[in-house]
């Protein structure tokens, strides 16, 4: 009897045993990653500090080459008693796509913040990856609050069909949050990483559908086009957002951290929805419109393009009723890359649920937009901010920070106009930014037919075109390092008496390698330059500091 329970007992063990075997031996020949979201560095053998972990996409996204954008703001792992903290989650809105680096809106907060308090240590970390939603938000939370952050801002939403496990995104895992939470704990074994890495390839070999590099990200993320208003997939979504969201808001206010949470803005003017129930002939569309025809309102309120086509028509004469259509064209469209407004709705009753501090983006962006209808104006396409459009994002929660009283003694507070013509972002960024949204545009889903295939890239309009956009084309097509362009053009400009664009240059120095000195010199160099005595010293300043 002892030997058959022995027996047993060491049947149920053994596979544990050989398991704990096999996850001691992959570990030692170093397979798969640390999925830890900050590491460890060491600047210049003094300082400790943390940064995001470039691999941690890998956690996220079943396909091995994809790599997800993330910025790489580094700070304190010791905090101390000068540090401000924040926090940024969000998706690729708030990595800043396509500008990146400086034209993020955390890094413009934080560009603002530093000036408006020169004693401080101001830390804006940015934890935004592209093509992510709420589950990847939820893993983040835990390792934020083990940094004792001051605040923690959150922009998301617009991913959350199509995101790293979402519904319908071809990069999940099941549909229950009990699966796909209990998936992101195994993934720190080595072990499950093995099993999931042979499962993928596997499925690699099945799959016949667009690679990385034949086509967009977009189209790559997207398991399932079509998902009509109120469907159960799209209420599925909703539910998705919001029961992700209440837990990470409940895990920041059991640990008293201020969040200030903002609504999302999308492009309902100048994008028209991606894809429609049916195609309409929009002449004769055009034609009952004129003749106030019942069958028309009937035809908008079922139609993704008949709404945007009403909407159109009534943008000269009734704003209102325009952006009443509008509105219903972007809540239509089947394929959801703009997130619904239900999106929005819940963020605001989660946040009063939770007392967090409301931005309302969508408000703001409206109002900086002719008409208060929301388009091109302040975005690149149907989501992602321009600059200015990033600027004011900036501006908001620059705002909001100091409602609140998270910081105190703002009698260095910069204005809007102030702040609007120190944007730390140089043309080239700029210009790389447009060339990359260019592309986009030609490609699926803006054109559909462009489904599994890339757009020839048409850079030079002409022979000899200006510095800027040949920087630009060059960052853009990989020839040279932002760095190396950055270098580059600094002493160009330094050497033309361009004072100005040259401190653009160096003030994107100091906010991609904030730890180290030689930035802030060259910044103090050309405010010198530009007879502005007062930003020259705190830019000496804080060169004297990073030298000691």
């Amino acid at each position: 009897m002892k030997k058959e329970t022995t027996y047993k007992v060491i049947a149920v063990i053994l596979p544990f045993i050989f398991a704990l075997f096999i996850e001691v031996l992959l570990r030692l020949v170093a397979y798969g990653d640390d999925y830890q979201l900050f590491h460890s560095i060491k600047i210049d053998n003094k300082t400790d500090y943390l940064v995001m972990n470039s691999k941690i996409a890998g956690k996220y996204f079943n396909n091995e080459s994809f790599h997800s954008d993330n910025q790489s703001d580094i700070f304190l792992k010791t905090k101390s008693d000068s540090t401000l903290r924040i926090f940024v989650q969000g998706a690729s809105s708030v990595v800043g796509f396509p500008y990146y680096g400086a034209g993020s809106f955390p890094r413009m907060l934080k560009h603002r913040l530093a000036q408006t308090f020169p004693e401080k240590n101001i830390e804006v970390i940015n934890t935004g990856m592209t093509a992510i939603n709420s589950y990847t938000l939820l893993d983040q939370t835990n390792k934020i609050i083990q940094q004792k952050p001051d605040a923690v801002i959150i922009y998301a939403g617009h991913n959350e069909y199509y995101g790293a496990l979402g519904l319908a995104s071809s990069s999940t895992y099941g549909s229950h949050p009990t699966i796909i939470k209990s998936y992101l704990y195994l993934m720190k074994l080595r072990i499950f990483q093995w099993l999931n890495n042979t499962y993928t390839h596997i499925q690699k070999r099945k799959n016949n559908g667009p690679k990385i590099g034949e086509t967009t990200l977009m189209e790559i993320m997207v398991k399932k086009q079509k998902i009509p208003f109120g469907s159960p997939l799209y209420h599925a979504g909703l539910k998705q957002f919001k029961d992700n969201l209440q837990t990470i808001l409940q895990k920041y206010q059991k640990e008293n951290i201020p969040i200030i949470i903002s609504t999302l803005v999308s492009n309902i003017k100048d994008i028209k929805p991606f894809i429609s129930d049916h195609a309409i002939d929009s002449t004769q569309f055009i034609k009952e419109i004129q003749q106030n025809t019942l069958n028309a309102i009937d035809l908008a309120h079922k139609n993704a393009i008949a709404a945007y086509t009403l909407g159109q028509y009534y943008l000269q004469h009734q704003k209102d009723t325009s952006q009443k259509y509008l509105q219903l064209a972007k809540e239509l469209d089947l394929l959801r890359f703009r997130a619904p407004q239900k999106i929005n709705d819940i963020i605001f009753k989660l946040a009063q649920k939770y007392h967090c501090h409301m931005v309302d983006m969508e408000a703001i962006f409206s109002h900086h937009s002719p008409m208060g209808i929301i388009g091109d104006e302040l975005l690149t396409e149907h989501v992602h901010p321009n600059i200015e459009g990033h600027f004011i994002m900036a501006d908001a929660f620059y705002n909001k920070i100091k409602e609140i009283g998270l910081i105190h003694h703002w009698e260095n507070y910069i204005s809007y106009d102030e702040a609007f013509n120190d944007i730390p972002v140089t043309e080239i960024d700029s210009i790389k930014g447009k060339l990359v949204i260019d592309d986009l545009k030609k490609s699926w889903p803006y054109d559909l037919s462009m489904s599994g295939t890339q757009p020839l890239s048409v850079y030079y309009s002409h022979r000899n075109p200006p510095y800027e956009l040949r920087k630009a084309i060059d960052l853009y097509t990989n020839k040279q390092s932002w760095r190396e362009i950055m270098l580059e053009a600094y002493d160009r400009y330094k050497r033309n008496e361009e004072y100005k664009k040259a401190l653009r240059v160096a003030q994107s120095f100091t906010l991609e390698y904030p730890e180290q000195s030689d930035p802030y010199k060259l910044a103090s160099d050309m405010c010198l330059k530009l007879n502005d005595s007062i930003k020259a010293k705190y830019y000496s300043n804080k060169y004297n500091q990073l030298k000691r």
